[in-house]
């Protein structure tokens, strides 16, 4: 028997494979459920009908509204629910039914609360409270051939909000500027995932919505809100740069009162500062921030862009300011403590919390303030639990702070244990655990995976040899480990367990995979197989062939090595070659067999040395390629002797330069990045370099001079002055930021990674 107090109106088009997901969350409840289809070429209105849905046709006319509109005056419930079909209902179904009959007769309309997700990762949300329910049969319809909004005839004329594509769009305007009323938050919650990365990718959505949007400027180019809805789907599109004019044309236009403005105010500085315009996303959100002081996104933005700006004291009072805007209280000033807050503003998930708190942390971790920042991580961590940035910040700080790899296992399974036990606390520098204690198998595959990240790979494999939950880890994962923690045996031993093609079955390996193989079998001084061969691609299989024998040859006969000369033109000239033997170098570093590394680059040279240019280029590539995986002394030799020899480009200057930085040789430094901005003017972290280092030296010059002069007070406030400034600039982040496994790698020394002479 259908209820007679709540009923779901939908329009579709080609939704059957969302739509059963979204009748599904609804179907328990056996309510009146109108579809209005504008010309389904699938089985959508099939699924409909199977599902008890009285189903209407009307033709496509470009005109959402139009197509909402038709199934309104159908109404035989209360109250009118409108959904589209990528929206599902995840929780408060049974409560709004509770909650609807005492909702007072003044109040004709309600917000729910969805979750607009934008990826696939649990933070990555954007969450917004939109009118979506109302009372039928008392004058609303919807107007607007693209994001839909709802207006009311009669006593009080209004604009709710639009209820179709883009819930990120709060809009509130009066037809007639009259009686606004209240719009309380029911306790029904949908998640909404029609706008995916991988849905936008495809640009159907966005460009239908262009072309809607187009039309409506035609009719008045000087609306506010279709502005901003071109401005988004401009950013939906890739088109930054339209996107910020027509963002900042509908800022200009929009009133101050408008409800959606505070999202326009977001969205606007969010693509500044993808675009990394810093000056332009301060001086907007300076002033925004203001007039919405509890909306916790602007608060966020704007510690980003201060944090770029070097301002990090400021920056770290801003996302601790995102953090105060964690609750808002309702009208008798109390914050009602739920699940489901009601906030006003359109805020992506987390940044009252878990975001602004790791940002928090890193800024702490960058200053040294250790203890700080692993507080903070798991503040962050307490609000939520799967967010990888805060599990990867807080080990990386654990790590700093010179933590065994045993110690921080314990920590990071403490913090496991701890969600656990519902309510028991536990120091996160106490108790070791033994794995068997975190019951949660995504738990300790969570802490696996957190381990590996930041190097820790013997405890890693270390954890899984003495656990039976190895089923969560990936045997690929496993085998990288090995090759990382120089376990070569095991390593090879493994993947012929699991890729060997004689075992019976055909087996596909992603390119990766495949080179921690290739890897495994030259580590442990072996050729390839043809086992391995046979899981090739027939294209690359002769290349390895090729690389297979040269690099035997290399390893036995250095200095006599010669190719075969249709070798030579497959190397040098294929770029399918090219690019096979540029990855399996860039997986030797990776997994941390530098000398293999260096044998396989060698092999690269060798059949470059025809052409120096290109082989000038491959040693570069090189030499960038260990300094940002954290060997910098290894790779600073390899730039001195391209000092040497004249061939130094702008970016090998700049990491001689800041190699020399951090040692404390500031002189040196500064020539270095002085020569890096000869060869390339706009290098700009050069050009913080070089400003740094100006002003340590200055500093010095005059620390010099008030230990000389101490009562010449102007000195010492000139010092003072600039040891401010030093502040500032040491904030910008211009220099090159390694993390734990790259702080491990700058401990590797270079005796034991053969550089072999090459003659010009």
């Amino acid at each position: 028997m259908q209820n007679r107090l709540l009923g779901i109106h939908m329009i579709v088009q080609n939704e059957e494979h969302h739509l059963p997901r979204c009748l599904d969350s609804l179907k328990h409840i056996g309510t009146e459920c109108f579809i209005t289809d504008t010309g389904s070429s699938d089985r959508t209105t099939e699924i409909a009908r199977t599902y008890g849905a009285t189903v209407l046709h009307a033709r496509w006319e470009d005109d959402f509204a139009h197509a909402r509109n038709i199934s309104l005056p159908l109404a035989g419930t209360e109250w009118v629910l409108c959904l589209d079909a990528d929206e599902y209902v995840t929780q408060g179904l049974e409560e709004l039914l509770n909650y609807l009959p005492k909702v007072h007769k003044s109040i004709s309309r309600l917000r729910i609360t969805i979750e607009n997700r934008f990826g696939n990762r649990v933070e990555e949300s954007v969450i917004s409270q939109p009118v979506r329910l109302f009372r039928a049969h008392q004058g609303y319809r919807y107007v607007g051939r693209i994001h839909e909004q709802l207006v009311r005839s009669g006593p009080s004329k209004l604009v709710l909000n639009e209820a179709a594509d883009s819930d990120k769009n709060e809009n509130y305007i009066d037809e007639e500027n009259v009686l606004i009323e209240t719009e309380p938050l029911a306790p029904l919650c949908l998640i909404h995932d029609g706008y995916l990365a991988s849905t936008i990718a495809n640009e159907h959505k966005p460009r239908r919505n262009l072309k809607l949007i187009e039309r409506e400027l035609q009719d008045d180019s000087a609306q506010p809100f279709h502005l901003y809805n071109l401005a988004v789907t401009y950013c939906q599109l890739g088109q930054i740069e339209q996107a910020i004019e027509a963002f900042n044309e509908s800022l200009r236009l929009t009133e101050l009162l408008t409800p959606y403005r505070p999202t326009l105010v977001r969205d606007y500085a969010k693509a500044l500062v993808g675009l990394e315009r810093y000056d332009e996303a301060h001086a907007v959100l300076a002033v925004e921030r203001q007039r919405y002081p509890s909306y916790a996104d602007l608060h966020l933005l704007y510690g980003e862009t201060l944090e770029q700006q070097g301002l990090e004291e400021r920056a770290y009072q801003s996302y601790a300011r995102a953090t105060e805007c964690l609750e808002v209280p309702d009208s008798d000033g109390q914050s009602d403590g739920g699940s489901t807050l009601d906030s006003p503003y359109v805020t992506e998930a987390g940044s009252d919390s878990y975001r602004a708190y790791t940002a928090m942390a890193r800024l702490a971790q960058k200053r040294g303030f250790l203890n700080e920042s692993a507080h903070l991580y798991g503040l962050a961590l307490d609000s939520m639990f799967a967010y990888a940035p805060a599990w990867v910040g807080l080990a990386d700080v654990l790590q700093q702070s010179g933590e065994t790899d045993e110690n921080m296992a314990g920590a990071l399974l403490a913090r496991c244990k701890r969600i656990e036990e519902s309510g028991h606390v536990e120091s996160i520098h106490g108790e070791m655990f033994h794995p068997y204690d975190v019951q949660n198998e995504d738990h300790f595959a969570q802490v696996i995976h957190v381990l590996a990240g930041c190097a820790a790979y013997g405890q890693a494999l270390k954890m899984l040899d003495t656990d039976a939950r190895i089923a969560r880890i990936h045997v690929a994962d496993r085998i990288h480990w090995m090759l990382c923690a120089n376990k070569v045996s095991e390593a090879l031993q493994l993947a012929e367990e699991h890729w060997n093609v004689g075992r019976g079955h055909e087996v596909s390996l992603p390119t990766e995979h495949r080179m921690d193989w290739a890897l495994a079998y030259w580590a442990n001084g072996l050729r390839l197989t043809d086992t391995f061969l046979a899981t090739t691609h027939p294209q690359e299989k002769t290349i390895w062939k090729v690389m297979d024998r040269l690099l035997d040859q290399l390893t036995k006969e250095p200095r006599s090595m010669e190719p075969a000369s249709e070798e030579q033109k497959l190397m040098e000239w294929g770029p399918q070659a090219q690019m096979v033997a540029e990855k399996v170098v860039q997986q030797a570093v990776k997994t941390g067999q530098l000398t293999l590394a260096e044998q396989l680059h060698e092999l690269r040279a060798i059949m470059m040395r025809e052409h120096r240019g290109k082989a000038v280029t491959v040693r570069r590539e090189f030499a960038s390629l260990l300094y940002r995986h954290g060997y910098t002394l290894i790779a600073a030799n390899i730039l001195i002797q391209f000092m040497t020899e004249s061939e130094l480009d702008a970016e090998g200057l700049f990491w001689l330069g800041e190699t020399l930085y951090a040692k404390g040789y500031y002189d040196q430094a500064l020539s270095l990045f002085e020569q890096a901005l000869e060869r390339e003017p706009d290098l700009q972290q050069a050009r913080a370099g070089a400003g740094v280092c100006y002003l340590r030296i200055a500093i010095e010059v005059l620390r010099q001079e008030v230990v000389r002069s101490p009562s010449a007070g102007a000195l010492a406030a000139q010092h003072a002055a600039l040891e401010l400034r030093l502040r500032t600039a040491e904030g910008i982040p211009w220099r090159t930021i390694f993390h734990a496994k790259e702080r491990r790698n700058q401990l590797a020394s270079g005796t034991h990674f053969p550089m072999h002479d090459r003659e010009g």
